[in-house]
């Protein structure tokens, strides 16, 4: 059996939290864009729409903000999975130090994609959005290379420290 892919399965989940954030980034300035130039279209003297300007500015609130949670809950839930992956995974212990030395591939990627965020994020088109999103700017900006070198040390941790059932 081939149980050695909790190693891709760290660079995918490195990769895939990387891309919801830029997905949800970049649909939310286009989403804010949009809800905008609905209100100034709405919003207009001759017309009483007053009831659908407060309840577009209503969406237009929960909508800025709540992705920012929903990037913190897939960031959670995809290191939770990452460590269930690690547990079920039964691996040599001969296999650590390699082990070891390829979690430097999977911090060298984690440190490429935090430094295109900051690029990112230090575009002045972006500086608004960018306000909307702390945990996203945080995670991603500042501290995403030492929480992929903490998630690794807690997958090797699963990963080796438990004992061999069965015989292997």
């Amino acid at each position: 059996m081939n149980n050695k892919a909790d190693f891709a399965s760290m660079i995918y989940i490195v990769v895939f939290v990387f891309v919801i954030g830029i997905s949800l980034f970049m649909i939310n300035k286009l989403t804010s864009e949009m809800f905008t130039e609905i209100k100034t279209n709405i919003d207009t003297n001759d017309t009483n729409y007053t009831a659908a300007v407060s309840a577009l500015e209503q969406i237009q609130f929960t909508d800025n903000y709540i992705w920012d949670y929903a990037f913190l809950g897939i960031l959670i839930g995809s290191m939770f999975a990452l460590v269930l992956s690690a547990y079920a995974i039964r691996m040599s212990p001969i296999f650590y130090w390699v082990y070891g030395l390829l979690s430097l591939i999977i911090l060298a990627v984690g440190v490429i994609l935090s430094n295109t965020w900051q690029e990112l994020a230090a575009d002045p088109e972006f500086a608004v959005t960018l306000t909307r999103f702390p945990i996203m700017n945080t995670v991603l900006g500042s501290y995403y290379p030492l929480i992929i070198i903490a998630i690794t040390i807690i997958a090797i941790i699963v990963l080796f420290g438990k004992s061999s059932e069965g015989g292997e």
